[in-house]
């Protein structure tokens, strides 16, 4: 019975663990998805301004976006989620209320690690098979906005030539009455042999009601046509000239948005699952072995025919010759003057040849291989990312327990940074794979990357390591680098046992003594031998002195008057460690002594160790004068 109550509990357990997660994950995922819809927008957005396109188009055109940056959203959102959730168990202490119930945090992670297991499947299926299709179809659409003209978005000061036969200069417009000044139109549909150039001081534009002509008005110029084709043999040609107040021009214009053939962009490795993207690099491989071997044999055949190669009967006789050698030298001194510079001329135009066609060549097989890599790059894609689902939950969560902060602060700066990381290392190594500089690893370099991260995190968080404690940095940094630390005694209401005021005064008096006696012979500097290869006598009475100290404040704690605890919180912690070898093993210390820049940086904060010392032994020296003067008189010195 108690182990059935035991398991209901962890049950119930899970389904307050998924639900916490699941309610800021739906927030998370569509505030994701609306960051990266709003990046494809700005991308997008010249290309939608302008175009009269419907809302028919517009809608089509975010839902296929959507649809191809699901998987993109997925990571930031689970790391994102993961964060905020378990930053809320620890900050409202339900993580540390699991874990003294005898519950790992591995044990806490394991129902939403299920569940990122299911979120990775659905991410691959949106990359496999959703996201080809919508790629495909958000490429149309992107190419077809592309390819509309503008019904009435005519700029200034530009010429403006989307309309087919005609190229348009407006100087000035009017954006709120759509008027038009300073407009000159060159009238090419006719061919450039009979070109119509039309200049007008103001005018307007506007479209039939069934979109296929445009209706341009002109006020207030002139017209310039050639009466004939242009002829090179006349020197003259007719042509006619017009001034006119009003103009109506009708010009045939399709306003309509028409669909690209998907032909177009089904080629793009975007477009395609993982089956066809590897069955076109076999095809794509192949094809581009015949073609390496193609420019192999036509190179040969090109060099052997302009004497680059010899031929095999060639290379026969030359061997068979009793000649070992042609100096080619003394053959082109020999020749006249005029055929050394036909020779010349001749081999540089040969080796310019030569080397254009290898350029030409070179440049049509860097294309194809750049098309295979990215065809490579989008097949190991479609993996990286969703394990990356499962790596982000595995740094979120364990963070998030780390971090104990809830909210959308810290978890939303800790999410940007990481996935700002993850995203310049799997750029950097796609591009670097992509130019042939790097093998496969470059894109897996995001998951090189984080993948030890999230063990680390994850690791760190079940140990319940102090690797992220403010605390434990500044006791690291105060140990290496000297910081100052203040005693916090305070009157005890209760006291068991009185303090053994002979003891402590004979304790006082040795401190004094040996305090009295280092400020005689104190040494600034530290002697760089003994510190790498034995104490000296020096360091050996500054920690006696510390030790009694410290014996000195432990028995007078307990006292009941408030000036000597008031001078016990005076006396300075010592950090006689600081003089003192480095680390603890003899064989360490003496490795670092041979080695001169490690063992210089180490003897300088001896030395200022030694300086801070120096100055707290006069410290301590004082205090116990003072100490001494009020256990015997009750009064303090004057000085104090």
């Amino acid at each position: 019975m108690v182990r059935q109550r035991s398991t209901m509990r962890l049950k119930k357990i899970d389904i307050f663990i998924l639900k916490s997660f699941l309610l800021l994950f739906s927030g998370t995922f569509f505030l994701c998805l609306f960051l990266f819809l709003m990046n494809t927008l700005w991308k997008y957005v010249d290309v939608m301004v302008g175009k009269g396109l419907g809302l028919g188009v517009l809608a089509e055109f975010f839902f296929q976006s959507a649809l191809t940056l699901v998987p993109v959203s997925l990571p930031l959102a689970v790391l994102l989620a993961a964060l905020i959730t378990f930053g809320n168990f620890g900050e409202r202490y339900e993580l540390l209320s699991m874990k003294t119930s005898g519950i790992s945090l591995l044990r806490v992670m394991r129902p939403l690690t299920v569940l990122c297991i299911c979120l990775a499947l659905v991410s691959f299926y949106f990359q496999n098979v959703i996201g080809p299709d919508a790629s495909k179809r958000l490429g149309v659409l992107a190419y077809s906005m592309y390819q509309k003209s503008p019904e009435l978005e005519i700029p200034e000061g530009t010429f403006y030539d989307a309309i087919s036969g005609y190229d348009m200069y407006v100087k000035r417009k009017d954006s709120r009455t759509g008027m038009l000044y300073d407009v000159v139109i060159y009238d090419v549909s006719r061919g450039f042999e009979e070109i119509r150039v039309i200049a007008s001081d103001s005018g307007r534009m506007e479209s039939t009601e069934d979109k296929r002509y445009l209706y341009l008005h002109l006020y207030s110029g002139e017209q310039f046509e050639n009466m004939e084709a242009q002829n090179m043999s006349r020197k003259n040609n007719p042509y006619r000239r017009e001034s006119f107040r009003e103009k109506h021009i009708l010009i045939e214009f399709d306003s309509d948005f028409n669909l690209i053939d998907e032909q177009f962009v089904s080629g793009k490795a975007t477009s395609k699952d993982m089956r066809k993207i590897r069955h076109d690099i076999d095809s794509l491989s192949a094809q581009q072995d015949s073609l390496g071997k193609g420019n192999l044999y036509d190179y040969r055949a090109v060099a052997l025919a302009k004497g680059f190669v010899p031929s095999q009967r060639d290379s026969d006789r030359i061997a068979a010759s009793p000649v070992s050698a042609i100096n080619t030298d003394s053959v082109f001194q020999s020749a006249s003057r005029q055929d050394q510079l036909r020779y010349m001329e001749n081999m540089q135009s040969r080796i310019r040849t030569q080397q254009s066609e290898l350029s030409f060549k070179k440049s049509s097989m860097s294309v194809g291989d750049e098309n295979i890599r990215r065809h490579w790059i989008e097949w190991m894609r479609k993996i990286s990312l969703c394990t990356s689902v499962l790596i982000f939950f595995f740094i979120g969560a364990p963070l998030g327990a780390i971090i104990r902060k809830g909210g959308l602060g810290v978890p939303v700066i800790v999410s940007v940074f990481t996935f700002i990381l993850y995203y310049i290392t799997s750029v950097s190594g796609e591009k670097l794979y992509r130019e042939g500089e790097w093998g496969m690893v470059g894109c897996w370099l995001s998951t090189i990357v984080l993948l030890p991260l999230s063990v680390f995190f994850t690791v760190s968080a079940n140990k319940d390591s102090t690797v992220f404690e403010v605390d434990v940095y500044k006791v690291f940094f105060r140990h290496w680098f000297g910081g100052k630390v203040n005693r916090n005694l305070i009157l005890k209401d209760v006291v068991i046992e009185d303090p053994d005021m002979e003891r402590c005064a004979a304790l006082n008096g040795r401190i004094l003594e040996c305090g009295s006696e280092l400020v005689t012979r104190r040494r600034l500097l530290p002697d760089y031998v003994k510190l790498f290869w034995g104490e000296g006598t020096a360091v050996s009475d500054m920690r006696m002195l510390s030790d009694d100290i410290e014996r000195l404040v432990e028995e007078l704690a307990n006292t009941r008057d408030k000036v000597i605890i008031e001078l016990l919180n005076a006396f300075p912690v010592m950090p006689v460690y600081g003089i003192e070898p480095p680390f603890g093993n003899r064989t360490v210390n003496a490795i670092i002594g041979y080695l001169l820049p490690v063992g210089l940086l180490l003897w300088v904060r001896a030395a200022l160790f030694s300086v801070k010392l120096n100055r707290q032994v006069e410290t301590v020296t004082g205090i116990a004068s003072n100490l001494r003067s009020y256990m015997e008189t009750g009064k303090l010195n004057d000085n104090y």
